[in-house]
């Protein structure tokens, strides 16, 4: 197939073979990128072309999405989602929204060029497809998520629906077509369908042709794979879909599966968001693996689905999670490529080290809410990561060295975070992290201690566009120093100092025998807060210290073992031997980025314009991110 008119020279004459005729056929084709590997191939028999048995499938536009970073991403909500008050009228909401709509290639070029009177019309007959009309070509249409600058030209655009009757073009269209080779118009579903796009070319009352383009339009999830590892039962959860029957409008696959998990405070309703716009991300990055969202349980004691006040817990419960996706990764055939947002990062990892699993080829950590030391053992502690109370006394009185007082055949030495997930089992590992974090950025200061204290320094980068700003150093740095357990930091272990101690000097702590610490730490295990203080710990201390250690060694970890470095997805990881790349998502990857977001942060730090936030891979616009999810893909193997 080509575009234009094209000339055909007749058979011989049976009576007279000297004589031939000639004539000018127009040819028409309706044309999307069925592959969406980013070339609109216009070949009768190419990877684009549609048939009954092939159609183009894609997803209903049913999830809420505003502005350049606005939404959640969770589908099954309706044609309405989008509406607001003052926008009662179809229409493009942000930069967001364009991930949701395909591009269609009208082919009429040549027919408008030599045939006069004709008219074009779309027909679709169960009213299920919206279009607007736009100035790009054949050659350029993926500017519509591509061109930070191809959202003005659609503000003030109505999306138009596409019924039995047919909805015809504007004469600027028709004019774009015939001389700045245009036709590619913007659809989008607002239910399923399986009934063809048609486009109906008129002359006058006749009907010239009528050109169908096959569609398969559903629900976003029934295209991609979910595995559910939740440890208990919540509501929003959703049932496995792992065959091929539960994913009944999958697109083309390859052998490779690209296996997603959500980060931290993340409920089950909402990873449902999380996997729909990661995988529509790489389905237009050209991705053509096998897409497994994971739903784990990462939002314990999450409140009014907004903030989860215990991370300890879900550290906790990544760590019980990593057999179950140790077993799901081991069951897949293929290929598996890995990639996890923060704290779903401790799970993969924990899955390596932990399970020993050797099944992941790729693994993609994205904002990893990990400690640098738990990755690279020769991590040099950061000054910045510990309370300026403990400054002049020697490491080996601080809860993140205790273990160095035991031989490495007593479990109490296993108590730390220096290389506690540093077996990546050969796998290929790329830290993508970001340079403009907020939540896992670094704070030099001691963090507020009181719950009045941390309601208003949040409340400020809440103000500032800064949601969670400093609140992985500020728990690691609250560790033991807490009111309570479990609001946001933890009440024993960690800072605070055993009151036993209280009449030494500093020197004289120092000066503390190792037999003496072995059995009164001079950090406090326990705590004397609430109305049940929390004691348990202090079996560390006793002739049992070594079974107990062993059976709770996550959960110690988790509240009371300060880690002395920054995290991972605010960093590079030092050893560059140990990771395949260390990747700056903010200095290599933005498309040019939202105005307004990264707004200065006032009293808790300094936040600059173009700041790549710690959920920005998802929240913010396909458009201005779609670098990282090509080079996901490219890497990745996955197209």
């Amino acid at each position: 197939m080509q575009t234009g008119n094209a000339q055909f020279t007749t058979m011989p004459d049976i009576d007279n073979p000297s004589q031939q005729g000639t004539g000018v056929v127009s040819i028409v084709s309706m044309n999307v990128d069925a592959n969406h590997d980013g070339t609109m191939d216009l070949s009768y028999s190419g990877p684009d072309q549609t048939s009954p048995s092939r159609p183009f499938r894609f997803w209903i536009n049913d999830d809420t999405d505003s502005g350049d970073y606005g939404g959640d991403g969770i589908p099954g909500k309706g044609i309405m989602a989008d509406i607001t008050s003052d926008d009662l009228i179809g229409s493009v909401h942000g930069r967001r929204d364009l991930i949701d709509f395909f591009p269609v290639y009208l082919n009429v070029k040549g027919l408008l060029q030599t045939t006069t009177n004709v008219t074009i019309v779309l027909k679709q007959a169960d009213v299920a497809l919206y279009f607007l009309e736009t100035s790009l070509t054949p050659t350029n249409y993926m500017n519509f998520l591509r061109d930070t600058n191809f959202y003005t030209s659609l503000q003030s655009t109505a999306t138009l629906p596409i019924g039995p009757s047919g909805y015809g073009f504007t004469q600027d269209f028709y004019n774009n077509i015939r001389t700045n080779n245009g036709g590619i118009i913007l659809v989008e579903a607002c239910k399923a369908t399986t009934a063809p796009l048609v486009m109906e070319i008129r002359q006058g009352t006749n009907v010239l042709s009528d050109t169908p383009l096959y569609l398969s339009i559903s629900g976003v999830e029934q295209m991609f794979r979910n595995k559910n590892l939740m440890l208990s039962s919540e509501p929003g959860q959703v049932a496995d879909r792992l065959t091929d029957a539960s994913v009944p409008n999958e697109p083309d696959t390859s052998d490779k599966n690209f296996v997603f998990l959500h980060g931290y405070n993340v409920n089950p309703y909402q990873a449902r968001g999380w996997n729909a716009d990661i995988y529509k991300r790489l389905y237009w990055s050209g991705s053509h693996a096998k897409f497994y969202g994971v739903t784990w349980e990462a939002a314990d004691s999450q409140v009014e689905s907004q903030v989860t006040i215990n991370l300890q817990t879900n550290i906790v419960n990544a760590f019980n999670t990593a057999p179950l996706l140790n077993s799901f990764l081991n069951s897949l055939s293929g290929t598996n490529v890995v990639a996890a947002h923060s704290l779903g990062n401790m799970l993969v990892l924990s899955t390596l080290n932990d399970s020993g699993n050797q099944s992941i080829n790729t693994y993609f950590m994205i904002d990893a809410a990990v400690a640098i030391q738990a990755i690279d053992s020769s991590a040099e502690s950061n000054p910045d990561m510990y309370p300026s109370a403990w400054t002049n006394y020697n490491g080996n009185l601080w809860a993140s060295d205790w273990y160095g007082l035991f031989p490495t055949t007593d479990s109490r030495y296993n108590l730390n975070w220096q290389g506690r997930l540093d077996n990546l089992q050969n796998t290929a590992v790329y830290n993508y992290y970001s340079s403009g974090e907020e939540v896992l950025r670094d704070y030099p200061g001691d963090p507020p201690t009181s719950l009045i204290g941390i309601a208003v320094g949040q409340f400020v980068s809440l103000w500032n566009g800064n949601t969670g700003q400093n609140t992985w150093a500020w728990q690691e740095k609250l560790k033991g120093l807490m009111s309570w357990n479990g609001l946001l930091s933890s009440d024993h272990g960690g800072w605070q100092f055993n009151p036993a101690y209280n009449s030494l000097t500093v020197s004289q702590a120092n000066a503390l025998a190792t037999t003496v610490l072995k059995t009164n730490a001079f950090f406090n295990w326990s705590s004397s807060s609430g109305s049940t203080p929390f004691t348990n710990d202090l079996a560390l201390e006793s002739s049992s210290g070594s079974t107990y250690a062993q059976v709770n060694r996550n959960r110690i970890l988790s509240d009371a073992v300060p880690c002395l470095t920054l995290p991972v997805g605010a960093n590079p990881i030092p050893d560059s031997g140990i990771v395949a790349g260390n990747s700056d998502m903010q200095a290599i990857y933005e498309n040019g980025w939202p105005l307004g977001r990264g707004k200065s942060s006032g009293i808790y730090g300094a936040a600059a314009a173009g700041e790549w936030h710690h959920s920005d891979v998802r929240a913010v616009a396909y458009t201005f991110t779609y670098k990282l999810f090509n080079q996901m893909a490219t890497v990745g193997n996955l197209k």
